[in-house]
């Protein structure tokens, strides 16, 4: 296979043995970016600024807290907090001026509403610097999924041979193959796809089932199998793989 560096952590993921490759690859990328957040990026002034802004979302600030970088987390809350605080500030001047338009006879225009000053707070909330850069990286690498689908045999196989997607990357990918690929070649991908896709859950549920029956009291004492962590696999199959293990 030529390889080209854009392909190498594509090709790399498919050499694991995973519920779903995308998802390997995209816990690698997560797991660096928070690691970079609290590292490195602190000596970045542009990235800075963008983290002060944007800020991070409870599931990364989750995975940052157990972190040994405390100084680095403090500092990156304290910049952030200056930020939320101009937010506040803002819609404390909203309601003021809802307060004394009330007092005019006219109405004025753009006057703040509840829901203006609710989508400012929804604006700190829902943005996050790891999740747009993952979001990001994740629809290139996705876009070189499929450049080497359709140029290189070997990562077909690899593709074929693997356990298949989570669900929320086989959506994305669903979307991916009629955007990048001809409706033909579109329609043999995702039929491939989901006929792995269907054994793979089948496999799954059998699994779980032999997973409940451990608890029978006629399987008393019996060695577990390779249903002892079905119940975590089933959840990374449907949603996505488990950041605190």
């Amino acid at each position: 296979m030529n390889e080209k560096i854009y392909t190498i952590p594509v090709n790399e993921a498919f050499d694991e043995s995973c519920s779903c490759p995308l998802c390997h690859l995209r816990q690698k990328l997560e797991k660096e970016a928070v690691d970079y957040s609290l590292g490195g990026a602190m000596m970045e002034p542009d990235y800075r600024i963008i983290s002060n802004e944007k800020g991070y979302c409870n599931r990364h600030f989750s995975m940052m807290l157990p972190k040994k970088e405390k100084l680095s987390l403090a500092l990156l809350l304290e910049t952030h907090l200056d930020e939320v605080k101009k937010t506040i500030c803002s819609i404390n001047a909203d309601i003021d001026e809802i307060k004394n338009n009330k007092k005019s006879i006219f109405k004025k225009k753009n006057t703040p509403t509840a829901q203006s000053m609710a989508d400012k707070i929804l604006g700190i909330t829902s943005s996050c610097v790891i999740c747009d850069k993952l979001n990001s990286t994740m629809e290139r690498f996705i876009r070189v999924l499929f450049y080497l689908w359709e140029k290189e045999e070997d990562f077909r196989n690899k593709l074929i041979n693997s356990k298949g997607f989570c669900l929320p990357h086989l959506k994305a990918l669903t979307k991916g193959a009629y955007k990048h690929l001809s409706r033909k070649k579109a329609a043999e991908f995702l039929e491939i796809v989901y006929n792995k896709e269907k054994s793979e859950l089948e496999s799954l549920r059998d699994e779980v089932h032999k997973f409940t029956l451990m608890f029978d009291y006629r399987n008393a004492g019996k060695k577990w199998g390779s249903e002892v962590d079905a119940p975590k696999r089933c959840i990374e199959k449907l949603s996505s793989y488990i950041i605190n293990e």
